[in-house]
């Protein structure tokens, strides 16, 4: 999540647990979790509504703009929504499903986008994750434009114009230190770059069209969206007639201590696939990125060489591996993470994890010293509102965010709430 434009006043003027108020939150303590946004009831959600009287379905993630505000992923609504003055106001969407053509934001259906990233003239970067598209906001002429993807579900159009190239459901955006735009292309298992002439490339993954084997059989699975029921059936590698059987994505785990364009990673890839491997860059230019599958957060070098920095598992690819919530207090490289969804930096070199099906926020301090810092790993719920946060109850958060002030924001998804927790950085 881009962090980079976040005003130092956002948290004073927004209210929290108590309500909405317009002065320094009641709720603020260290340690202590509060609401943010959402009233925890799925549904449409009026604008001009208070923060925590507004309904949103499924919040994936949120950023701070160049403007201070914050932007949110209103999933299941299709949206991205903010605060201004108080109150929540739609930036992007009409709240109804469609192939987000081009054209006034407000307009514009999209189907379930899941990142907002801002580029360095401030314009609003989306990721349009079932449209198959990067998409760009205007904020002075209140248009949405695409600047990558043609809306398919393949993989095609490297070295060409990025507006021509096939992604498959892009997942979120960053920005490396020369201003160009990164793309986890989540199905195609690749980190994609659109440099500034409007050129894509391969950055991580194979740079070419990745074809399985001819012979043999392969364990596909499919995972449900949000129940995370998981149904595994074996197939040919060519076998076109049953598209769960016909994966043409190079899923798998190699790579690591090695180039990027040799590293293998394991996301989420069919039809019914949640959103999986955000990422985010650090002041320094290393990209931190989560291998969803393989239950690992694993960075990219500014020489291009990947590595694990947290999470464990089999040194070879095992897709029957589930991960697990171990290791606290202990080398992050040696703990358990389950299918970890978003990574936010800090300022002082920690990592914060959505560790979503343990159904809690990891830390990853300097030193690389693994702790939980929300939430009780592998029990799920709704629970805590004002105490501390390690005896939250949180249902499967996919994102975190830290504002200028060390301040780290969950998308507490399945909770159908934003929450907040002052001073953690």
């Amino acid at each position: 999540m881009n962090t980079r434009f976040i005003a130092l006043s956002v948290v004073l003027t927004l209210g929290g647990c108590a309500g909405g108020e317009e002065t320094k939150p009641a709720c603020e303590g260290e340690g202590v979790i509060c609401a943010y946004l959402g009233n925890g009831e799925a549904g449409l959600g009026e604008d001009g509504q208070g923060p925590l009287e507004v309904s949103l379905y499924l919040p994936q993630d949120l950023t701070f703009g160049p403007d201070g505000l914050p932007y949110v992923l209103d999933w299941n609504n299709h949206r991205v929504r903010t605060l201004r003055n108080g109150k929540v106001e739609t930036v992007i969407g009409t709240g109804r499903l469609g192939d987000a053509a081009d054209g006034p934001a407000l307009k514009v259906s999209l189907n379930h986008p899941t990142h907002v990233g801002f580029d360095s003239e401030g314009r609003l970067i989306l990721s349009a994750w079932h449209n198959s598209k990067v998409m760009r906001y205007d904020p002075t002429t209140e248009m949405l434009e695409t600047v990558c993807g043609d809306g398919k579900r393949d993989f095609a159009g490297d070295d060409g114009d990025a507006r021509k190239a096939t992604l498959d459901l892009p997942v979120a955006t960053a920005f490396d230190l020369d201003g160009n735009m990164l793309i986890m292309d989540q199905a195609n298992q690749r980190i994609r770059r659109v440099d500034q002439d409007g050129v894509i490339t391969t950055l991580v993954g194979p740079n070419k069209r990745f074809e399985p084997a001819p012979a043999g059989l392969t364990q596909v699975c499919t995972t449900d969206a949000m129940s995370g029921a998981e149904v595994c059936k074996l197939c040919k590698d060519m076998e076109a007639a049953d598209p769960k059987c016909a994966a043409r994505k190079p899923q798998g785990f190699a790579g690591d201590d090695g180039p990027a364009t040799e590293a293998l990673m394991y996301q989420p890839f069919s039809q019914s696939a949640p959103p999986a491997g955000r990422m985010e860059m650090s002041k320094d230019g290393t990209l931190y990125f989560c291998d969803t599958g393989n239950h690992r957060i694993r960075a990219l070098s500014k020489d291009g060489i990947v590595t694990t920095v947290a999470g464990s598992g089999p040194a070879t690819f095992d897709m029957n591996y589930k991960g697990g919530h171990k290791g606290d207090g202990g080398k992050a490289t040696e703990a358990q993470l389950m299918n970890p969804t978003d990574v936010a930096v800090g300022r002082h070199g920690s990592l914060y994890i959505a560790d979503t099906k343990n159904d809690c926020i990891r830390k990853v301090n300097s030193k690389g010293i693994i702790t939980t810092l929300a939430g009780q790993c592998g029990k799920r719920g709704y629970a805590g509102e004002g105490g501390p946060a390690t005896e939250a109850l949180l249902n499967h958060p996919y994102g975190v965010a830290l504002d200028a002030d060390g301040n780290l924001y969950i998308a507490d998804t399945q909770n159908h709430r934003i929450r907040v927790i002052y001073g953690v950085d």
